[in-house]
């Protein structure tokens, strides 16, 4: 269904930044593993690659504005709400989570091994819900809002707003 959608529909457009962010989250996951094998002096360069690309995790803010300001709204006046709310607090607690590992990355003062702790544990849940989340949206909720909202004229109107609010920072605007 997504992939029969032309280039540009906000939903594509959604799916191809949710493949971006995967790609984080596997060089996220992997540097857990060079951090816990590593001494200060040679993880340092992994924390601060950890730290960078928690930024542009915070980047996706405008992904999850176009889908709070325009794609939920869509789907609640069809009816559909309830998808829609677990959605609305899972990217609450991502956006905390994001927050939190790049202070984390950034935060010197802890002793070393402390501080991989946090930092592993902090990817290790942030990837793991993010995984899951993006899983939801990709499988459930997207296919749920191409069949509920078929009005063909609604989407290039939902697709305005999308611009509006504008892209991740990471992908090309509206792919």
């Amino acid at each position: 269904m997504i992939e029969n959608l032309k280039d540009g529909h906000m939903i594509k457009t959604m799916v191809t930044e949710h493949e971006h962010i995967l790609a984080m989250l596997d060089e996220l996951q992997e540097i857990t593993l060079q951090l816990s094998d590593d001494n200060q002096n040679n993880g340092m360069a992994f924390m601060n690659r950890a730290n960078e690309l928690a930024v542009k995790i915070i980047g996706a803010e405008p992904h999850h504005e176009r889908e709070e300001e325009v794609l939920f709204p869509a789907m609640e006046e069809k009816g559909i709400s309830g998808p829609t709310q677990v959605m609305r607090m899972e990217h609450e607690v991502m956006r905390k989570m994001k927050h939190d590992l790049k202070s984390e990355t950034e935060n010197s003062d802890k002793d070393w091994p402390v501080r991989v702790e946090k930092v592993s544990q902090l990817i290790s849940e942030l990837c793991s819900m993010l995984r899951q989340h993006i899983d939801k949206e990709n499988n459930i909720l997207y296919p749920m809002a191409l069949q509920s909202i078929t009005e063909v004229t609604q989407w290039e109107e939902m697709k305005v707003r999308c611009d509006e609010i504008g892209y991740c920072c990471f992908c090309p605007s509206n792919v």
